[in-house]
């Protein structure tokens, strides 16, 4: 084969220096850690801000941690101070241009032993308020040699493809001068003298891989590199057989076919496990007559064995399988390895770069066993939203799928999982995808996963996905077939991501989703998961970034109605319920009204933020909370999906217990502040319409959200021991009981609201119960507050079971504090457990409500009750006496006994006080007989 290359010598050069990114090149080409180095800089280049800057300083640093690490281990200088050791001097003639020099092993001050590789630079002004980084806004870069030695810098990859006749121009540089021979599949084609750099172009009109072999000799040293070049014939054209679609075709226990979306590309590879990662002739995969695919059967596969593989494309560019459901990656595997998260995870292929996919054939298939369950109406839905890694020290699906019992008795019908398609690293929220057709291997298994699943339908707990598909992220195959460098920015030629975000608060790359493309790859996304996993629906993460409407900067032009946008949804929308009609679709939308109402009179929902409001309330203010509720936005159906807590949102009880109001009652006290929440949560629970909880709320999770934002939180299901949180736990199981019960929670026939006040009101009227809700946000005690009920006829408190006459459509109360009262028209259970700790009789002396008052447990009590007196009650009289003012018992403790035990099993369930009085005082506890 050698006799038919044809190489062609172009020249050869000893250059003083060698650009790296333009603005930074060196004096040698090839710098080593034990010789002199200058480093040039331009600043009329890249995102400095120091064009005709008149002083340049550099910020140096030694990288000691490896060859390919960016980790600045020794850093001479301060930043932001004008360090004459760190001025660099201007190159004369050229205002813009810089040098600094060093000899780096000399220069830092290492540790005996320690080897510098590399090293890292920023250019910055005196201050530090101007600096000089890369185009992609990161620090550069300069490799070091250690002694003699050479590398090849064109091509700077190991593996390059051609086509038959294209040239490919290989650049040799070396660290001093030295003879260099070029060699072709062992021929030498080449051979200079005392160079240190040598140029050559390649070409050959025969396919096949050529081995290129670099030799530099100097002072009797010798130093060899190898780089492989594959030359290629164009790719056969054929039709894709119909048995194949995008992504892995399982065809048989021994054979699949590949599909790869490619348009524009020339040729690709596949490379894997079954080919030892070879690029060889029969794996060249064949091209669709409109170029828009690749494709490939392979066959003669051992049963049930995974192979990771990849494509190679244009001879560039390694990817994983966009559409597989397993991935290969190098950084992160190892982690979930050792720590045993995914059972039989092989080892990340040895000598291989970037993402890889997994196949293998004969797959058992998941066993579901719960496929008829209950599903809730949209308006019915209260969602527990949860993060895997952090709803369980464990971080797994198993270990959500272990603490479901949990959620069910909470009484919640819906479980919202943040993102759990493959995700960049191990320990993230999940915003920031790379994979969307793969479960993230973390958590655990796939089948692990479905097994979640499918306990939650055994519950009759549907299971949303929180999808993202307003962005991608670097490692994402979709960017890296198009875009600048190995992650850089989307290029122009990107069939599915803009160039540039088209709107504010982008992370990541912005996928086009008026691109036939982008579409395309929605719907299948959307369908794969409700068809594959048995999901129920979808929580779109930021769907307002879902237009082309170019905004910019301008949040309030990106929030406005977007024709574009509503056409872009209704399509996504139309395109689910086509095959699965019950899905729920729910929008993290927030733009003006006027569009979301028309989306979700269409059939979406939205979710509605009332966190700000509600943790001005949990600092003791009066907020109005009305446009919680769909009729006073305009809607025409109840799609509000509104939350008082998110992700995204700081918690309610860190505002009370950090930031609540002291004056006269102390809401940063643990037990006030419970108060202060269950105030709120029966009000936000009140409001006609699907609740969302985010994990621990009904616990009042006190966590600072924004002290490590991204970061790890803990758990705290201790919360579960503490006798305040359960009373707020108590309140949430009993407003969820209620909603699920009674339709007017959801669909209520008339509802009126009365929240602009301290004093707020929630009434609601419905086919089968009427309920009314009053509340005290005020900081101070209301006494006799006259309140409107729908009827005359009898009305329940909830929380206690006592029955209440209202005259004339009015009922007079005293509220305290934090005080509130649920009344319905008819008698109901009393709900479970300890709710409401409040004396009932709010204008008690202060005394009572001081540390080492009156104490009653345990609450309820199904018959033994004992009571703890206060420190200074001396002689005293008590009686226990129902909510009609019978009394039940009474007596008179004059030997000062500090607790008195009774038995109360033959009296009826229901609401009691214990009064307790002296010549001086009297104080009043309610407790409940079960």
């Amino acid at each position: 084969m050698n006799n038919l290359l044809k190489v062609v010598f172009v020249l050869v050069l000893t250059c003083l220096a060698t650009t790296l990114w333009g603005q930074v090149s060196t004096e040698p080409l090839f710098p080593r850690a034990d010789a002199p180095l200058k480093i040039i800089y331009d600043a009329s280049q890249g995102t400095s801000g120091l064009q005709g800057a008149q002083d340049v300083y550099v910020h140096i640093g030694a990288i000691t941690a490896g060859a390919n690490s960016t980790a600045w281990s020794i850093v001479p200088f301060e930043w932001g101070t004008a360090d004459p050791a760190a001025k660099m001097t201007r190159v004369a003639g050229k205002a813009d241009v810089w040098e600094y020099e060093l000899t780096p092993n000399e220069f830092f001050e290492k540790e005996d032993g320690e080897t510098i590789f590399r090293l890292g630079l920023v250019f910055r002004n005196a201050d530090g308020g101007l600096e000089g980084k890369s185009e992609q806004n990161s620090d550069f870069f300069i490799d070091l040699a250690q002694t003699f030695d050479l590398k090849f810098v064109q091509p700077d990859t190991e593996s390059s493809l051609l086509e038959e006749e294209e040239g490919l121009e290989i650049k040799v540089l070396t660290t001093q001068n030295s003879d260099i021979r070029l060699k072709v599949d062992g021929k030498e084609v080449a051979f200079e003298t005392d160079v240190t750099s040598l140029h050559y172009l390649f070409t050959s009109s025969v396919s096949g891989s050529y081995q290129i072999q670099a030799d530099a000799t100097s002072n009797g040293a010798l130093v060899s590199k190898n780089i492989e070049v594959h030359v290629v014939g164009g790719s056969p054209v054929l039709p894709v057989p119909n048995d194949l679609k995008k992504g892995i075709n399982y065809l048989s226990d021994t054979e699949v076919g590949l599909v790869l979306e490619a348009p524009g590309k020339k040729n690709v590879f596949v490379i894997g496990d079954f080919n030892n990662w070879q690029v060889l002739p029969d794996f060249q995969m064949n091209q669709s007559l409109d170029g828009e695919l690749f494709w490939l059967k392979l066959s003669g596969l051992q049963v049930q064995k995974e192979y990771a593989f990849q494509y190679l494309v244009d001879g560039e560019i390694r990817i994983a399988d966009p559409y597989a459901d397993k991935i290969a990656d190098p950084f992160d595997d190892q982690e979930i390895i050792d720590q045993d998260r995914y059972p039989g995870l092989l080892a990340y292929p040895e000598g291989q770069s970037f993402q890889a996919s997994y196949l293998q054939t004969n797959q058992l298939p998941f066993e579901w066993k719960y496929i008829e369950y209950t599903k809730p109406k949209p308006e019915e839905l209260v969602i527990y939203e949860l993060l895997v890694r952090d709803f369980d020290d464990r971080r797994t699906y198993n270990a959500v799928t272990e603490r479901l019992d949990y959620l069910k008795s909470l009484g919640v019908n819906a479980l919202e999982l943040m993102p759990i398609t493959e995700f960049e690293g191990n320990l993230s929220w999940g915003y920031n995808p790379s994979f969307l057709f793969a479960a993230d291997k973390y958590y655990g298994t796939k089948e692990d996963l479905k097994r979640l699943i499918d306990e939650a339908h055994k519950r009759d707990i549907v299971v949303i996905m929180d999808m993202v598909l307003n962005h991608a992220f670097g490692q994402s195959p979709f960017v890296r077939m198009y875009n600048d460098g190995d992650f850089g920015s989307p290029t122009a030629d990107n069939p599915w991501l803009n160039t540039t975000a088209t709107h504010p608060f982008n992370v990541g790359y912005d996928f086009n989703h008026e691109s036939e493309y982008t579409q395309a790859l929605v719907d299948s996304v959307n369908h794969y998961w409700l068809s594959e996993y048995h999901v129920d629906g979808y929580r779109f993460d930021l769907s307002k970034g879902f237009t082309q409407r170019i905004s910019g900067s301008d949040v309030n032009y990106w929030s406005q109605k977007d024709e574009s946008r509503i056409e872009i949804w209704k399509r996504i929308y139309d395109r689910i319920k086509s095959h699965h009609p019950d899905a729920c679709v729910i929008l993290e939308h927030l733009a003006e009204n006027d569009e979301e109402k028309i989306l979700a009179d269409y059939g979406m929902m939205f979710w509605g933020n009332m966190n700000y409001t509600f943790r001005e309330m949990a600092k003791g203010m009066s907020q109005d909370f009305s446009y919680g509720y769909f009729e006073n936005r305009g809607w025409e159906k109840n799609h509000l999906l509104s939350y008082i807590e998110s992700h995204d949102e700081e918690r309610l009880m860190w505002e009370s217990l950090n930031f609540g109001d002291r004056s006269l009652v102390d809401l940063r006290k643990l037990s006030h502040a419970v108060n202060r929440n269950q105030l709120m949560t029966a009000f936000y629970f009140g409001i006609p319409g699907p609740k969302m909880i985010w994990q621990f709320g009904e616990m009042g999770y006190d966590e600072e959200l924004n002290n490590d934002r991204l970061g790890i939180k803990a758990t705290h299901w201790e919360y579960l021991e503490d006798g305040d949180r359960n009373r707020l736990l108590n309140l949430y199981k009993a407003m969820i009981g209620l909603k699920q019960e009674n339709k007017v929670f959801s669909f209520p026939e008339s509802a009126s609201f009365d929240l602009s006040d301290e004093i707020k009101t929630i009434s609601l009227q419905g086919e089968d119960l009427d309920v009314v809700i009053v509340g005290n946000f005020g900081l101070s005690l209301r006494p006799q507050i006259e309140v409107e009920f729908p009827s005359d006829e009898e009305w329940f408190n909830y929380l206690t079971g006592e029955k209440m006459d209202v005259k004339e459509g009015i009922l007079e109360m005293d509220l305290d504090i934090n005080e509130f009262k649920i009344f319905t028209n008819k008698s109901l259970p009393l709900p479970e457990g300890q709710i409401y700790e409040v004396d009932l009789i709010t204008s008690l002396p202060e005394e009572g409500k001081k540390e080492g008052g009156l104490k009653i447990y345990p609450v309820p009590t199904a018959g033994d009750l004992k009571v703890e007196f206060p420190d200074n009650m001396g002689d005293c009289r008590y009686r226990i006496l129902d909510m009609t003012g019978k009394v039940w018992f009474e007596g008179a403790n004059y030997q000062n006994d500090k607790i008195l035990a009774f038995q109360v099993k033959d009296i009826r369930a229901g609401l009691y006080i214990f009064e307790l009085y002296d010549n001086r005082q009297m104080l009043r506890k309610q407790f409940i007989k079960k």
